[in-house]
């Protein structure tokens, strides 16, 4: 496993380096690593929405650690984020930037029950005004879909101001569309990269209770009301003993530059699997996003 420095942003963002911390990409990044000193600790990550206890979180971390050291010990020391998509293999690389990795780390297959990625616990505190007819983060608003209600609990660690409707599916699972912040300051500073470690740190870092998997069905450049966005659109399986009738969502993310250098806005979407009303609730309220301002 490579040593804590930093080295080239495994994203391919030119230039940029991010922050190798023994374990995980973090989310500080530089342009000049020689003179950039380590990074100070980037807080616990995210806590589950749909939680599950304790033991069983226990249980996953460790699951995960002997699959790394396993993975380490039979490859001859390859790191546990390559992959096929990899850019850079830091084993072979002395340090030089820093950054976290959405990208880099594999998709996980069915039998992966969490990603080591350790996202980011954001300290910015904003809080805009919402109305009864649309959820608005900052410049990024989408129209509420009608007969979700406004859930208060929904929340994402690395995000901020953040807003959200749901519609119950089953007792313990629900569908949601919610507009948040992505803030310079942990690290989100280019689209693409942003919408990969949402992904990352949304389906696989434990707010799925029983995540199993993921496909991803879109991976693209687009524009949201004329601004640049990346788009990614994945199928994420889960195996929830607690909620046996669930298979998993349609997970929609659109990160959008919205011309401002301290942030970026973010739309994500979670529509249970298979369900076609909700996905195309989902898919008419994405249809309303709008930069404001």
């Amino acid at each position: 496993m490579p040593t804590p420095g930093w080295y080239p942003d495994p994203a391919g963002t030119p230039g940029l380096y991010r922050y190798w911390d023994g374990q995980a990409w973090t989310g500080a990044t530089t342009n000049d690593p020689a003179a950039t000193p380590a990074p100070g600790p980037q807080g616990p990550a995210p806590t589950p929405r749909r939680r599950r206890g304790w033991l069983i979180a226990l249980v996953a971390v460790l699951v995960a650690l002997g699959v790394i050291i396993a993975v380490v010990l039979t490859r001859g020391g390859t790191a546990p984020w390559s992959g096929g998509n990899a850019r850079e293999d830091p084993n072979s690389a002395s340090p030089t930037g820093s950054q976290w990795d959405e990208t880099s780390t594999p998709t996980p297959s069915p039998s992966d029950n969490a990603s080591s990625v350790q996202c980011p616990r954001t300290t910015v505190r904003t809080n805009t005004a919402q109305s009864n007819s649309t959820l608005r983060s900052g410049n990024l608003q989408v129209d509420r879909i009608s007969g979700w209600g406004y859930d208060s609990t929904f929340y994402l660690d690395w995000v901020s101001d953040i807003h959200s409707v749901a519609d119950t599916v089953y007792p313990g699972w629900m569908s949601d569309i919610a507009v948040g912040t992505l803030n310079a300051k942990d690290g989100f500073t280019e689209v693409r990269a942003s919408a990969h470690a949402t992904l990352e740190c949304y389906a696989s870092s434990g707010y799925y209770e029983g995540f199993s998997g993921r496909k991803d069905l879109v991976d693209q450049q687009t524009t949201v009301d004329g601004h640049p966005a990346w788009r990614i659109q994945s199928e994420v399986y889960v195996t929830n003993p607690n909620v046996p009738q669930a298979r998993g969502d349609r997970v929609d993310i659109y990160v959008v530059d919205l011309g401002r250098q301290d942030q970026l806005g973010l739309f994500i979407g979670s529509s249970n699997l298979g369900d076609a009303t909700r996905n195309g609730k989902v898919d008419e309220a994405i249809r309303t996003l709008k930069v404001t301002g």
